[in-house]
Protein backbone atom coordinates (compact mmCIF):
# COMPACT_ATOMS: atom_id res chain seq x y z
CA UNK A 1 0.00 0.00 0.00
CA UNK A 2 1.86 3.22 -0.91
CA UNK A 3 1.59 5.98 1.73
CA UNK A 4 0.80 9.70 1.45
CA UNK A 5 3.94 10.35 3.99
CA UNK A 6 6.78 8.87 1.19
CA UNK A 7 4.64 10.87 -1.80
CA UNK A 8 5.72 14.62 -2.61
CA UNK A 9 2.43 16.48 -3.94
CA UNK A 10 2.86 17.98 -7.51
CA UNK A 11 -0.32 19.36 -8.29
CA UNK A 12 -3.98 18.93 -8.97
CA UNK A 13 -6.08 17.57 -11.88
CA UNK A 14 -8.48 20.37 -12.47
CA UNK A 15 -11.36 19.32 -15.25
CA UNK A 16 -11.87 16.94 -18.12
CA UNK A 17 -10.67 18.05 -21.86
CA UNK A 18 -12.71 16.65 -24.30
CA UNK A 19 -15.07 13.55 -23.80
CA UNK A 20 -11.82 10.94 -24.59
CA UNK A 21 -10.70 10.72 -20.88
CA UNK A 22 -8.21 13.63 -21.04
CA UNK A 23 -7.87 15.79 -18.38
CA UNK A 24 -6.42 18.94 -17.71
CA UNK A 25 -3.77 18.97 -14.71
CA UNK A 26 -1.88 21.66 -12.98
CA UNK A 27 1.78 20.96 -11.74
CA UNK A 28 3.28 23.28 -9.31
CA UNK A 29 6.30 22.51 -10.85
CA UNK A 30 7.47 22.12 -14.65
CA UNK A 31 7.06 18.53 -15.75
CA UNK A 32 7.71 17.87 -19.24
CA UNK A 33 9.27 14.54 -21.39
CA UNK A 34 12.63 14.91 -19.39
CA UNK A 35 11.40 14.48 -16.28
CA UNK A 36 7.53 12.46 -16.70
CA UNK A 37 7.41 9.85 -14.42
CA UNK A 38 5.76 6.88 -15.95
CA UNK A 39 2.55 7.47 -13.34
CA UNK A 40 1.07 9.80 -11.44
CA UNK A 41 -0.64 8.92 -7.78
CA UNK A 42 -3.80 10.50 -7.66
CA UNK A 43 -5.72 10.96 -3.75
CA UNK A 44 -8.63 9.14 -4.30
CA UNK A 45 -11.15 9.95 -1.07
CA UNK A 46 -8.06 8.69 1.51
CA UNK A 47 -6.60 6.05 -1.09
CA UNK A 48 -3.34 6.67 -2.64
CA UNK A 49 -3.91 5.37 -6.65
CA UNK A 50 -1.29 5.08 -8.68
CA UNK A 51 -2.32 5.53 -12.74
CA UNK A 52 0.01 4.95 -15.34
CA UNK A 53 0.41 8.00 -18.45
CA UNK A 54 -0.88 7.07 -21.33
CA UNK A 55 -0.53 10.21 -23.19
CA UNK A 56 0.92 14.05 -21.68
CA UNK A 57 0.62 16.90 -23.90
CA UNK A 58 1.93 20.04 -21.97
CA UNK A 59 0.01 22.51 -22.30
CA UNK A 60 1.13 25.86 -20.47
CA UNK A 61 4.61 25.62 -18.57
CA UNK A 62 2.88 24.20 -15.17
CA UNK A 63 -0.26 22.39 -16.88
CA UNK A 64 -0.69 19.86 -19.47
CA UNK A 65 -3.47 17.40 -20.73
CA UNK A 66 -2.86 13.66 -19.03
CA UNK A 67 -4.61 10.70 -20.45
CA UNK A 68 -4.35 7.72 -17.71
CA UNK A 69 -4.10 4.17 -19.08
CA UNK A 70 -8.14 2.76 -18.89
CA UNK A 71 -9.59 6.47 -18.22
CA UNK A 72 -11.56 6.42 -21.49
CA UNK A 73 -14.53 8.93 -21.18
CA UNK A 74 -15.78 11.80 -19.81
CA UNK A 75 -17.66 10.51 -16.81
CA UNK A 76 -14.27 8.59 -16.13
CA UNK A 77 -12.27 11.81 -15.98
CA UNK A 78 -14.87 14.03 -14.18
CA UNK A 79 -14.13 10.96 -11.22
CA UNK A 80 -10.55 12.35 -10.97
CA UNK A 81 -11.02 16.26 -11.36
CA UNK A 82 -10.23 18.05 -8.01
CA UNK A 83 -8.19 15.90 -6.48
CA UNK A 84 -4.54 16.12 -5.56
CA UNK A 85 -1.32 14.68 -7.69
CA UNK A 86 1.30 12.91 -5.88
CA UNK A 87 4.29 11.49 -6.79
CA UNK A 88 7.34 9.15 -5.41
CA UNK A 89 9.83 10.06 -7.93
CA UNK A 90 12.37 12.68 -6.71
CA UNK A 91 12.53 15.23 -9.18
CA UNK A 92 16.47 16.57 -7.68
CA UNK A 93 18.10 14.13 -9.84
CA UNK A 94 20.94 15.41 -11.48
CA UNK A 95 21.95 17.98 -9.74
CA UNK A 96 19.54 20.17 -11.55
CA UNK A 97 17.32 22.59 -9.10
CA UNK A 98 13.37 22.05 -10.08
CA UNK A 99 11.86 25.10 -11.24
CA UNK A 100 8.49 25.80 -9.57
CA UNK A 101 5.41 27.77 -10.20
CA UNK A 102 3.17 30.06 -7.54
CA UNK A 103 0.66 27.05 -6.67
CA UNK A 104 3.80 25.60 -5.10
CA UNK A 105 3.49 28.23 -2.26
CA UNK A 106 0.08 27.30 -1.56
CA UNK A 107 -0.20 26.54 1.46
CA UNK A 108 3.08 28.14 2.68
CA UNK A 109 2.31 30.94 5.70
CA UNK A 110 3.07 34.52 5.34
CA UNK A 111 4.97 35.89 7.82
CA UNK A 112 6.03 39.79 7.50
CA UNK A 113 8.77 41.81 9.41
CA UNK A 114 6.53 44.68 10.48
CA UNK A 115 2.82 42.68 10.62
CA UNK A 116 3.90 39.46 11.97
CA UNK A 117 2.23 36.34 10.92
CA UNK A 118 -0.31 37.19 8.09
CA UNK A 119 -1.86 33.59 7.41
CA UNK A 120 -1.44 30.85 5.18
CA UNK A 121 -1.99 31.08 1.51
CA UNK A 122 -5.38 29.66 0.41
CA UNK A 123 -5.07 30.29 -3.26
CA UNK A 124 -2.81 32.32 -5.78
CA UNK A 125 -4.71 35.67 -8.20
CA UNK A 126 -3.11 35.98 -11.04
CA UNK A 127 -5.86 37.08 -13.11
CA UNK A 128 -4.22 40.76 -13.35
CA UNK A 129 -0.78 41.56 -14.21
CA UNK A 130 0.20 41.86 -10.25
CA UNK A 131 0.17 38.11 -9.03
CA UNK A 132 -1.18 38.20 -5.60
CA UNK A 133 -1.13 35.82 -2.48
CA UNK A 134 -4.68 35.07 -1.40
CA UNK A 135 -4.69 34.78 2.68
CA UNK A 136 -7.94 34.26 3.81
CA UNK A 137 -9.87 37.88 3.16
CA UNK A 138 -6.31 39.61 2.20
CA UNK A 139 -4.50 39.86 -0.62
CA UNK A 140 -1.08 39.92 -0.66
CA UNK A 141 1.82 40.97 -3.44
CA UNK A 142 3.60 38.19 -4.95
CA UNK A 143 6.15 40.62 -5.44
CA UNK A 144 9.90 39.56 -5.29
CA UNK A 145 10.44 43.34 -4.11
CA UNK A 146 8.73 42.27 -0.45
CA UNK A 147 10.10 38.79 -0.68
CA UNK A 148 12.89 38.18 1.81
CA UNK A 149 12.95 34.75 2.25
CA UNK A 150 11.25 31.25 1.41
CA UNK A 151 11.63 28.81 3.78
CA UNK A 152 10.59 25.44 2.08
CA UNK A 153 11.59 23.14 4.53
CA UNK A 154 9.17 24.78 7.31
CA UNK A 155 6.64 26.12 4.51
CA UNK A 156 6.79 29.56 5.49
CA UNK A 157 7.64 33.18 3.41
CA UNK A 158 9.21 35.97 5.04
CA UNK A 159 8.13 39.62 3.92
CA UNK A 160 9.14 42.76 4.84
CA UNK A 161 5.66 44.75 3.13
CA UNK A 162 5.65 48.68 3.08
CA UNK A 163 3.61 50.29 5.74
CA UNK A 164 -0.10 50.61 5.45
CA UNK A 165 -0.33 48.21 2.73
CA UNK A 166 -2.61 45.70 4.62
CA UNK A 167 -4.85 48.55 5.43
CA UNK A 168 -6.42 49.13 2.34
Amino acid sequence: MISKQDLTSIGKTIKPHGISGEILCEFSLVIDDDNLPKYLIIDDEGIMVPFFIENFRGKAKFSAFVTFEHIDDEAAARRLCGKEIFTDVDFDRNDEIPEYGLSFLVGFAIVDKHHGNIGEITDIDDSTINTLFVVGNTLVPAHEEFITEIDTNQRIIYTTLPEGLLDI
